[in-house]
């Protein structure tokens, strides 16, 4: 009875990854820091068949951190009764409103100013859709968690090399482990960066969900969840988990849908055209009734046709803005754009309130 209560509750820690581990792609090392699974919560319980929204940060912790910034964002939303799920991914840049604190006005800055707790407010603001729970796990607990499994088959669409970053991968269809796996979701030398990289992630959790659904997976419950219980910090509670694996044998791997959060480029640059700052704006009539767009088996255009400049003086005043749309520029100016846009500096880390 003891083993088969623990395979369940393997299961429920399984079927979160399903939609959650995913969440676990950073862009850099830390394999010092650790996070653990609560067991008691103050979150409300998860109900029966009703749609259920989870929060997945992947984190960028670092030595002796104990909150830190989110790099990877993703929402997850999960259907029982439609036997599907949503899952949107949120560029890192993307613009919050107002100032999370000290100035810093992106999304991934929430976390290590109030922790998931105000990462989780933040998105509710920019989905207008209600969190119910999260899920945070760092960079050395999604390798842990891929080699558990024993990897994820996936094809590697082109050459990712970038070996500053640890990423050496060469095309076509293959089974990653968790160094290689990180390497895949990490890589972002794409002509359109980031965006391209929530693309990629999102292939991988719907490779991740086949793996995880096999028959062959079973074996394989126990490592996963000690791995889980040792990298995941999450509000769900034992029997919230144990409730979301009563769900999983109506899901596939073709129950996902999945898309990057629709929007648009806004660069601010300074009076001698260096680039300052960069956002991702999103669009609120997209993203106002996204989540049901996406169940219903739909998604929307990503990137808006237009993308803004605005040229400041050295007082920091606007002295001008500048609309244009992608068919307006060169692939070199747009490689330039993106490169600029990736060299730009990201909030501190171990900010406190």
């Amino acid at each position: 009875m003891k083993l088969f209560i623990k395979r369940i509750f393997a299961l429920a820690v399984v079927f979160g990854l399903f939609f959650g581990v995913g969440c676990g792609i950073v862009d850099l090392f830390s394999p010092d820091v650790k996070t653990v699974t609560t067991d008691e919560t103050d979150a409300p319980p998860v109900e029966d068949g009703k749609r259920t929204n989870i929060l997945l940060l992947g984190v960028d912790a670092r030595k002796g951190e104990t909150i830190s910034r989110s790099d990877t964002i993703i929402l997850a939303s999960i259907d029982p009764e439609l036997n599907k799920a949503a899952v949107v991914s949120i560029p890192r840049d993307t613009k919050i409103s107002g100032s999370a604190s000290g100035g810093m006005d992106k999304i991934n800055a929430a976390n290590v100013i109030g922790g998931p707790e105000l990462a989780v407010e933040k998105v509710e603001e920019l989905m207008n859709e209600k969190i119910d729970y999260y899920v945070e796990i760092d960079f050395e607990g999604f390798k842990n968690i891929i080699d558990a499994m024993g990897g994820v088959t996936i094809n590697v669409d082109q050459r990712m090399y970038k070996p500053s970053e640890d990423i050496n991968l060469k095309p076509g269809l293959q089974t990653l482990d968790g160094r290689d796996a990180l390497a895949f979701v990490r890589f972002r030398d794409y002509p359109m960066g980031d965006i391209e990289r929530t693309a990629h992630q999102q292939e991988f959790i719907k490779a991740l969900g086949k793996e995880i659904l096999k028959p062959g997976t079973i074996v394989k419950l126990p490592s996963l969840v000690k791995e889980a219980r040792a990298n995941v910090k999450t509000n769900l509670g034992i029997k919230d988990m144990l409730k979301m694996a009563t769900w999983a044998p109506g899901f596939s791997g073709e129950s996902i849908v999945a898309q990057t959060l629709p929007g648009s480029f806004y660069d601010q640059r300074n009076s001698k055209g260096v680039l300052t700052a960069s956002y991702w704006i999103a669009d609120k009539t997209k993203t106002a009734t996204l989540l049901d767009t996406m169940l219903s088996g739909q998604t929307v255009a990503v990137v808006s046709g237009t993308s803004t400049t605005t040229i400041k003086n050295t007082s920091g005043t606007s002295t001008k803005t500048i609309n244009t749309t992608t068919t307006n520029k060169t692939q070199a100016e747009i490689d330039k754009t993106n490169k600029e846009r990736s060299q730009l500096p990201s909030p501190g880390h171990g900010t406190k309130i």
